[in-house]
């Protein structure tokens, strides 16, 4: 493998900065690549992909990724010159995102989640920069995939039908933008670069086993985007790949986003949503109360499909609790004006109608519990005890939300019940106290921590927790955990002083 990138650069000006490692330490990042990020953005093909034989900018930004827990600057400096590479490609005459080759797509979707996802405001400067041109990439993909419709394969042998793998690829590598496009927006509130009624007619991906090679191919072809979407609404058993309901319960997060984004919650609006909420969370909520699944790619489905749910809810709450400042602090990347904004956003959380004073509408008590039951749920699946299987950046993103909801509400429950007493909780919300007092008490017992007090207040440990343990299952080694870890503990000191 090190032969053939050293290969591809004769003049040695584009890997001279890099010290490329034997070809054992290469394969060691490969592998990593494939155990801690594939399962997330699924499209390269197992069975036919050859490190010796693929486009070298592609191999480069999968090492970068793959190199990126073990060794930083290693993986820096191959996404650099992945990034030279493809932009070379891309500069030539004639070069159209139209007609370009499918790795293009890949590569700058790879090195645009490695920048975007680094901890680096300059990392995620380059990810806006490129957002444009790697939305055109898409269109081109969906361009080539409405030209040519899905067919059944020739063959129950799916390394053995090459037309079938290169249109199920580009559907993958499609799908793998928009979800991306997806994560950008939930955690730094930028609108998403791909609309929902772009994907409507392509058919979702197929099953990860029949991509994978382990299982034959089968006639019937997946649903489409739309009737996918239309089917689970409806709480129609619709059987998808897990990469497939990632992309739905994608799609129903946007589409929250637009609407309150689009100041377009007007009286019918918040029922319909939730009426679509409902229904697409009764159809994954098994996934939530089962075992723990043994593989990153089931960790994929399970727990994404479910935040996804629970992000756009927590859209609706935006009527009377707006985060989307603390995203857009979140750009920055600085320590101080996250933690700012988280404060700010402690203030604008109300439990009644009578509190309000914003002149907008309150959600009830038992909306926000159930919000707060279903974080609880999401970070103590087992209360606290047991190990989490590994996952990936999604699960940062979503630890992190459902940490500051949670901080948030238990903080203002707190708040009001020194001023009112024990009365000012009804039996729902002691129950998520007293439930997240049980994990608190694991905690102290597994590692009792000199600086924190048993009877520390539940709001501190939560924060402190999640700044201390959050997304620990996380492998991938990306920098914005960092970040958001520190903001937790900063805000986990704030409150105690306060």
């Amino acid at each position: 493998m090190r032969d053939a990138l050293l290969a591809q650069d004769p003049s040695g000006t584009l890997l001279a900065d890099v010290a490329l490692p034997p070809d054992a330490s290469l394969e060691l990042h490969l592998a990593a690549y494939f155990l801690a990020h594939h399962p997330f953005h699924p499209f390269l093909h197992l069975p036919t992909f050859a490190p010796h034989t693929a486009p070298r900018p592609l191999l480069l930004a999968v090492l970068s990724l793959g190199a990126l827990s073990a060794n930083k600057t290693l993986a820096s400096r191959l996404h650099v010159a992945s990034k030279t590479m493809v932009n070379a490609r891309i500069d030539t005459d004639g070069f159209s995102s139209r007609t370009a080759p499918l790795w293009v797509a890949q590569t700058v979707l790879l090195n645009t989640a490695f920048a975007a996802w680094s901890g680096d405001p300059r990392g995620l400067e380059f990810a806006c920069s490129v957002k444009s041109f790697l939305a055109n990439l898409a269109c081109g993909l969906r361009h080539e995939l409405l030209r040519r419709p899905p067919r059944p394969p020739i063959t129950l042998v799916p390394a053995e039908d090459g037309d079938w793998i290169k249109l199920e690829a580009m559907r993958r590598t499609y799908f793998a933008i928009y979800v991306f496009f997806a994560n950008l927006t939930a955690l730094f509130n930028f609108p998403p670069a791909i609309a929902n009624a772009e994907p409507a007619a392509i058919a979702l991906p197929c099953d990860e086993s029949v991509w994978a090679g382990t299982a034959p191919l089968t006639p019937s072809l997946p649903p489409t985007f739309r009737a996918a979407i239309d089917m689970t609404l409806r709480r129609m058993p619709t059987r998808l790949s897990p990469f497939g309901r990632r992309v739905l319960a994608s799609a129903l997060f946007i589409d929250s986003w637009a609407a309150r984004s689009a100041g377009l919650l007007f009286p019918p609006c918040p029922e319909q949503l939730d009426a679509a909420l409902t229904s697409f969370r009764h159809v994954i909520r098994p996934d939530m109360t089962s075992p723990p699944p043994a593989s990153t790619a089931a960790k994929a489905d399970s727990t994404l499909c479910l935040v996804r749910a629970a992000d756009a809810v927590w859209d609706l709450a935006r009527l009377a609790f707006d985060l989307s400042p603390l995203e857009e602090a979140l750009r920055s990347h600085e320590i101080t004006e996250i933690v700012h904004a988280l404060k700010a956003a402690a203030t604008h959380l109300v439990r009644s109608v009578a509190a309000t004073n914003s002149g907008s509408p309150a959600p009830p008590p038992e909306f926000l519990v159930a919000q707060a039951e279903l974080a609880a749920d999401v970070l103590f699946p087992h209360d606290g005890d047991g190990e989490l299987p590994p996952g990936g950046i999604e699960d940062v993103l979503v630890g992190w939300k459902c940490a500051v909801y949670l901080t948030l509400w238990l903080r203002r429950l707190e708040l009001d019940m020194a001023s009112a007493g024990a009365a000012a909780a009804d039996e729902r919300e002691l129950a998520v106290l007293r439930r997240l007092r049980r994990v608190q008490t694991f905690e102290l017992r597994q590692e009792p921590p000199v600086e924190r007090p048993a009877n520390e207040r539940v709001s501190v440990f939560v924060a402190w927790w999640w700044a201390r343990k959050g997304a620990q299952q996380v492998v991938g080694g990306w920098g914005i955990r960092a970040v958001l870890r520190e903001a937790a503990s900063v805000y986990a000191a704030v409150v105690r002083s306060e």
